[in-house]
């Protein structure tokens, strides 16, 4: 579909770009169950290294594992010539890049990590040992896990081993299903309350982190789906409204204006203000990026889910959105069977799982139906498409 963009700023995989045949200048990418763009680059702990660079080793004890599209990640040890390090365990260090949404995206990480340890210890999750939100100073320090992500080690597996881990990672997103809370929000309220202003991937790119902030529109949390979506459409139109040209994509604009576009957002949203009435659906977890980069593995066991940063609860429409999971990555057709296939035969996996844990059938319709797509586009990055 037209929403799914490929983000040549903080990038897709280039190989993974399908050129629009309406629009030339735009590129598609079959993005993650909930349609957030992935990031271009990985390290082998949070995913793929895209460019399959060396680890780089800046002075005893640190090593630079990779750079990902929002951190830099280093793997500290004990070879560090300090004394506060002396016979430490290794562990990972975060550090978010200047485009992130602080304090935001390292609290709703922390946060939802904590709450999936105490509230659902089936989803295995890396330990935190520290962390700071400040805007300069930023970080996060893990546990450092042995492993491989499964979109690695997915091909050395036989068939009876793809089966077993499918329906581990079933198990998983059925788990995430049977989080509830009570509205739209990321892991960022606090203390008083826990949810707060979503940390999502369509509000960093090309600028829009500048205007993060309910001066400008409401981050949230919502209580609604709706009152989510207009806000959406607010957070689009405030930027194309107030962004600098360098920010914005000229290429997009080539057919329609600029002043043209925001008025269609500013109709839609009117439109959809009077007229959409969404189905009541519940609120669960939604990891942001649930896929084989982010799945670490040991053997056939799964070690840890990474990547908790754009998570939050969301209505359980988008925990799988029909797209399914992706376990590989995708790079040429044969690994497109096989990523789909077995992106199918997970998604029946967790119908089975779900009836099995005694469900309600319209709530497993929703889990893995094909969406709202209203909701679906609000999530996006807009732009104008005749």
């Amino acid at each position: 579909t037209h929403h799914r963009q490929g983000c040549h700023h903080h990038g897709f995989y280039k190989k993974h770009q399908l050129q629009c045949s309406i629009h030339p200048k735009v590129f598609y990418y079959k993005d993650n169950i909930t349609r957030v763009p992935k990031k271009c680059k990985e390290c082998d702990r949070e995913g793929d290294n895209a460019q399959n660079e060396e680890q780089s080793v800046l002075e005893p004890g640190i090593v630079k594992l990779g750079e990902g599209g929002y951190n830099d990640v280093f793997l500290i040890s004990s070879d560090v010539n300090s004394s506060p390090f002396d016979d430490m365990k290794p562990f990972v260090l975060r550090l978010p890049k200047q485009e992130s949404l602080p304090p935001y995206q390292v609290l709703n990480e922390i946060t939802c990590i904590s709450i999936v340890s105490s509230n659902c210890p089936d989803i295995p999750v890396p330990v935190v040992h520290a962390f700071a939100t400040d805007t300069c100073d930023a970080f996060i320090a893990e546990e450092y896990l042995h492993g491989e992500p499964l979109s690695s080690c997915w091909n050395r597996f036989s068939e009876n081993e793809k089966q077993r881990v499918a329906q581990r990672i079933a198990e998983i997103v059925v788990d995430m299903g049977e989080m509830r809370f009570d509205g739209i929000g990321s892991f960022t309220g606090g203390k008083d309350c826990l949810l707060g202003p979503t940390v999502e991937g369509s509000k960093l790119f090309k600028g829009r982190s500048k205007f993060h902030s309910n001066n400008c529109y409401d981050i949230g949390p919502y209580k609604n789906t709706k009152e989510y979506v207009l806000a959406c459409y607010d957070k689009e139109i405030y930027y194309y409204t107030h962004a600098s040209a360098s920010d914005i994509d000229s290429d997009l604009f080539e057919d329609m204006s600029l002043e043209r576009f925001v008025a269609q957002l500013q109709d839609k949203r009117s439109f959809l203000e009077v007229n959409y009435n969404p189905v009541d659906e519940p609120f669960v977890l939604v990891h942001g990026d649930f896929n084989g980069r982010n799945v670490l593995m040991h053997g056939t066991d799964v070690v840890a889910v990474l990547d908790w940063e754009f998570s939050g609860a969301y209505p359980l429409s988008e925990l799988v959105g029909g797209v399914g999971v992706d376990v590989l990555e995708v790079m040429d057709d044969e690994s497109e069977k096989e990523n789909s296939m077995w992106s199918a035969r997970i998604l029946r996996m967790v119908v089975c799982t779900a009836r099995k844990r005694h469900w309600p059938e319209n709530e497993v319709g929703m889990l893995v139906g094909s969406g709202d797509p209203i909701v679906g586009y609000a999530r996006t990055e807009m732009f104008p498409v005749e």
